[in-house]
C-alpha cells in the first residue's frame, strides 16, 4: 500500500506531491493528461502564489517570467488603475504545471498517466480504480488520497462530496493571442454584467485572453464560437483599436461550467484540494494561490498524521478547518467584489473613494493577491466607503 496517492497534476496536486516526497512518503501522482499540457486558465500569479512557488524551488521560472504590476479595470463607465504593492507574474500554465510536476518527480514522486473511474474509502485508507491510456485497469491502494482533480472532481463526486450549483452556468473561452499593440504589465479587465473580458500579458504583443459568458450566450453561437469570442472581446473592451490586430496562437480553448461546490473537503483519509475543494469565481484571480495553499497544507497534515498515528485524525481535521475557513473567506471576498463591480452606482462610488483613500484599495488588493491579511479586506464595503 502506498503512503499517498495524489489525483491531479495542477498546482495543488504537484505542490502536495513534492512536499510529501521530500518528507520521505511514498507518493504516486496521477493525471489523465500527458505533460506538458495546454491550459490557459490561471496564468496570472499574485504575489502570494509567487512566494509559494519560490519556496517550491521555482525561483528561476519566477525571475524569468513576465511581471504584472497591477490591474486596469473598466466597466459601468468607470476606469480604475489598481497597483500591486508586490508584483505578480504571468506564466503559461503549460510551463508552470510541467515545472511543478518535474519538481515533484525530482523529489521522489512517481507519475502515472491514467484517469480515475472509482474511489472507495475505509479505515485503512482509500482504493482508486484507474484506467490507463492503454486501456489497462489498475487498482491503487493508499493510506491517504489527495484529490486535486479540478472543478469537475471525479473523486469528490464518487465520495458524494459535491453539491449542485445554484448559480447560472458560465463558461470561459479563450487562448493565447498575438498581435496586440503596446500591452503594459497590467492585467486588463473589462466588465459588463455577468460577462467580462480579461487580457493577461506575457509581453507587449502576446497575452492570455479569456472571455467569460453565460451558457445561453455560448449555446446560441455554438457553431460560430471564434467569431463570437472576437465580437464579445471587442465590445467589452469598448471597441479598443489596440486589440483589433490580435489573432489566436494555437488552439482556442473552452472550459466550464465555472462552478463547483462541496459539502465537505474531507472524507476519512481523503482530502480535497484546489478547485476540487471548491471553485471560486476566477474574476479575482485567486485560483493558483488557493491551489498551492491547499496542496501544501494537505501535505503538512498528512506528514503529521503519518508520523504520529495517535494524532492522525486531529491532523486531518486541522486541514479541514483551516482550508474550509480560508475557502469561505475568499469566496465571500470574491462575491462582494463581483457585486460591487457589476453595479454601476457602487462602481462609481467605490472609484471615487479609492481616489481619495488609495490605502483602502491597497488592503483589498493585497488580500486578494495573497500577500495581505484577509480579515480587514472582508470589510470591503466600509473599506471602499460604500456604507456610512
Amino acid at each position: 500500500m502506498l503512503d499517498v496517492a495524489v489525483v491531479g497534476c495542477g498546482p495543488a496536486g504537484t505542490s502536495a506531491a513534492q512536499m510529501l516526497s521530500r518528507a520521505g512518503l511514498e507518493t504516486l501522482v496521477i493525471d489523465r493528461a500527458q505533460f506538458p499540457r495546454v491550459k490557459v486558465c490561471g496564468e496570472y500569479l499574485g504575489a502570494g502564489a509567487v512566494a509559494q512557488l519560490r519556496q517550491l524551488g521555482l525561483d528561476e521560472l519566477m525571475a524569468s517570467s513576465a511581471p504584472i504590476t497591477g490591474i486596469h479595470l473598466s466597466g459601468n463607465g468607470v476606469r480604475a488603475e489598481l497597483r500591486f504593492s508586490q508584483p505578480g507574474r504571468s506564466v503559461p500554465r503549460a510551463v508552470l504545471d510541467d515545472a511543478l510536476l518535474k519538481r515533484a518527480i525530482k523529489s521522489g514522486a512517481a507519475f502515472l498517466q491514467a484517469h480515475v473511474e472509482d474511489v472507495r474509502s475505509d479505515d485503512g485508507g482509500g482504493l482508486l480504480s484507474l484506467r490507463t491510456q492503454e486501456g489497462e485497469a489498475r487498482a491503487v491502494r493508499a493510506r491517504y488520497i489527495v484529490a486535486a482533480d479540478g472543478a469537475h472532481s471525479i473523486v469528490a463526486k464518487k465520495m458524494g462530496l459535491t453539491v449542485p450549483s445554484r448559480e447560472i452556468a458560465r463558461f470561459a473561452l479563450g487562448g493565447h493571442y498575438v498581435g496586440f499593440r503596446g500591452l503594459e504589465p497590467f492585467v486588463e479587465m473589462f466588465v459588463e454584467g455577468a460577462s467580462y473580458f480579461a487580457v493577461n500579458p506575457f509581453d507587449a504583443a502576446r497575452a492570455n485572453v479569456m472571455v467569460i459568458v453565460r451558457e445561453n450566450e455560448l449555446s446560441a453561437r455554438r457553431n460560430d464560437v471564434d467569431a463570437f469570442l472576437r465580437e464579445r472581446a471587442f465590445a467589452l473592451s469598448g471597441n479598443s483599436a489596440r486589440f483589433s490586430g490580435a489573432h489566436l496562437e494555437g488552439k482556442r480553448l473552452a472550459t466550464g461550467p465555472l462552478a463547483h461546490t462541496t459539502r465537505d473537503i474531507r472524507a476519512g483519509n481523503i482530502l480535497l484540494a484546489g478547485d476540487a475543494a471548491g471553485f471560486i469565481d476566477p474574476f479575482t484571480g485567486q485560483g493558483v494561490y488557493l491551489a498551492l495553499r491547499a496542496g501544501t497544507a494537505a501535505a503538512r497534515a498528512i506528514v503529521e498524521a503519518r508520523t504520529n498515528a495517535a494524532h492522525e485524525d486531529a491532523a486531518l481535521e486541522r486541514y479541514r478547518s483551516e482550508m474550509n475557513g480560508e475557502l469561505r473567506m475568499r469566496a465571500r471576498l470574491a462575491k462582494i467584489v463581483r457585486s460591487v463591480v457589476r453595479s454601476a452606482p457602487l462602481s462609481k462610488r467605490a472609484a471615487r473613494n479609492i481616489e481619495r483613500h488609495p490605502e483602502r484599495a491597497q488592503q483589498l488588493i493585497d488580500a486578494i493577491a495573497g500577500c495581505g491579511p484577509l480579515e480587514p479586506a472582508l470589510r470591503i464595503r466600509s473599506l471602499l466607503g460604500l456604507v456610512a
